[in-house]
């Protein structure tokens, strides 16, 4: 019997800001910072697949606005805003992800990365659909500079482990195929011989993988390649009262698959052995032991996030750094504004 059952099914209702390390900062307004605030650095919006479960999107779309962030146009004054943004946060020691859109397709990519390199980072994260990792800019491969720059964690996104089937939940309309099971190969067992951890992201979907057998095929077939850890995740809940894009809806709707059920399953299968459990303020994770492998899974509600933010509005939980050259606590580049960028 899993030891998470008891806080398993009020998950975010048990959250208490409150309860949490909290550190009192100046933005451009005083702010409480929540001890274990993370700094995104979202780099562009561009993304060369095309797929109906893009968070990225869902963030906009579920509070009725278009998904297209406006940016800082010259590049040395955007290199500087971001320099000035770390310097500004740097007593925080937060953690830092770089994120997207396809982060490692973006212009201003490599020179983002070595300027992060520059900075006394606890730890530094990508999220990636991986399809670029391979890739040679300027004499050297997207994945080599991640490790030059001593970059932690290594998150790639990858809906199925059927080459065919992870084509149509990942499509990509240019005709790319994506970072293929051949470059996993190559990418994961490289990646950990330099100290560079990676992580397979897997959404859950009905469409795709949806049920324990699936996870398990999932978790054993990337086994062989050399992974480690993999993160299934729940597809976000939302408000759709507020929601835009309606052909999202109807696709999460149908491929809406609940982690409550698979969890039950989890419960009487001896191969996952649990590690831990996480509380968020808006995200609930479980972790298990597999064989070796580190399994996590994670639901989130992004309705919980709003009603969280809007009952503690002095506190901040995370902090994204959007293109316009905004800091905010928020995804959204118009809300929460902490350190206004004055072109």
């Amino acid at each position: 019997m899993s030891t998470f059952e008891d806080i398993r099914y009020t998950r975010q209702a048990n959250f208490d800001i409150g309860t949490k390390e909290v550190i009192d900062f100046e933005f451009d307004m005083p702010k409480k910072v929540y001890g274990n605030c993370n700094l995104s650095i979202f780099i562009d919006d561009y993304c060369n697949a095309d797929c109906m479960f893009c968070v990225a999107q869902l963030r906009y779309e579920n509070r009725s606005m278009i998904y297209k962030k406006p940016k800082i146009e010259d590049d040395e004054e955007y290199f500087r805003r971001v320099e000035e943004v770390l310097e500004r946060v740097a007593p925080l020691n937060v953690s830092v992800s770089l994120t997207g859109g396809e982060p490692t397709l973006s212009p201003r990519f490599i020179r983002v990365v070595e300027l992060l390199d520059k900075y006394n980072i606890r730890k530094k994260t990508i999220t990636t659909n991986g399809s670029a990792l391979l890739k040679m800019v300027e004499g050297k491969r997207v994945i080599d500079y991640l490790i030059d720059a001593k970059f932690d964690h290594l998150n790639i996104s990858k809906a199925h482990y059927n080459e065919a089937k992870n084509r149509i939940l990942m499509p990509y309309p240019c005709g790319e195929a994506g970072c293929t099971n051949e470059a996993l190969a190559e990418i994961i067992p490289y990646a950990l011989s330099k100290n560079l951890r990676p992580r397979l992201s897997c959404l859950l979907l009905k469409d795709g993988i949806h049920d324990l057998s699936g996870m398990v095929d999932y978790i054993e077939f990337y086994k062989k390649l050399g992974i480690d850890n993999i993160i299934f995740r729940e597809l976000m809940d939302y408000d759709e009262r507020t929601m835009i894009n309606m052909e999202k809806v109807d696709y999460c709707k149908y491929n809406k698959v609940r982690l409550n059920d698979i969890w039950q399953e989890v419960d009487k299968d001896s191969r996952f052995v649990p590690e831990k459990n996480i509380l968020g303020y808006y995200y609930y994770v479980e972790i298990y032991n597999y064989k070796g492998v580190t399994v996590c899974s994670e639901s989130a509600d992004l309705r919980v996030q709003k009603q969280e933010k809007d009952s503690h509005k002095d506190f901040v939980y995370e902090m994204v750094f959007h293109p316009n050259g905004n800091l905010n606590g928020s995804w959204v580049d118009s809300e929460d504004i902490l350190l206004k960028y004055n072109s």
